[in-house]
């Protein structure tokens, strides 16, 4: 199956998280998270992340979706996206995963993707049209990562704007981990979007 797999309006910012964390990401937390992250792993964490994503955003009213959340400082969450909505993070969700599918799928025949993938400023107006959006992307992803793919041990790399160079299995754990850092931000705004409607 050839996965269609959505892409939303996407405004690429290279954007920095603090040195101390960028250093424990890069050197410890990621490392050890991939070293024991199998291929098939890495798939059904980012299944079973996506299923929680829906599962938080679908309960949010129209109004509530959009509405920029101001939340708490986030390991691996860089200040300037700790104002978004959770519209904006479905939105970078499906963009930065589609982005990664397809390099994975490139690294695996032996071809060099020519998209950057970065992390950037989403630009908003999708509506909740974007959470059906969301869930054919979690289904197109996983699919395309099943059935897709080439040489799974394939040794080509593509940098990463934190990381560096990683192969194919490593841009899978990427994606993987990308899904649990911004299911842990969806969380942080429902949980501010609770409170600013118990005080208002």
């Amino acid at each position: 199956m050839t996965a269609n797999i959505l892409r939303a309006r996407y405004s690429p910012v290279v954007t920095e998280l603090p040195r101390f964390q960028a250093v424990i990401l890069r050197r410890v937390m990621f490392p050890a998270y991939c070293r024991w992250t199998s291929w098939d792993r890495a798939i059904r964490r980012f299944d079973d992340e996506g299923n929680r994503v829906v599962r938080l955003v679908e309960r949010l009213s129209s109004e509530a979706f959009r509405t920029p959340a101001v939340i708490r400082p986030l390991w691996g969450i860089e200040a300037s996206s700790r104002t978004w909505s959770a519209e904006m993070v479905l939105e970078h969700l499906i963009d930065v995963g589609a982005r990664i599918a397809m390099a994975v799928v490139e690294l695996s025949r032996g071809e060099q993707p020519q998209d950057a993938i970065m992390d950037g400023h989403p630009g908003g107006g999708g509506g909740l049209g974007l959470v059906q959006d969301y869930r054919v992307f979690v289904r197109d992803y996983v699919g395309t990562l099943r059935e897709d793919v080439g040489n799974r041990a394939s040794r080509l790399t593509h940098p990463h704007p934190w990381f560096g160079e990683l192969d194919a299995r490593q841009w899978a754990c990427v994606a993987a981990f990308h899904q649990v850092l911004r299911r842990r931000q969806l969380s942080a705004i429902a949980a501010w979007l609770s409170r600013e409607v118990r005080t208002t």
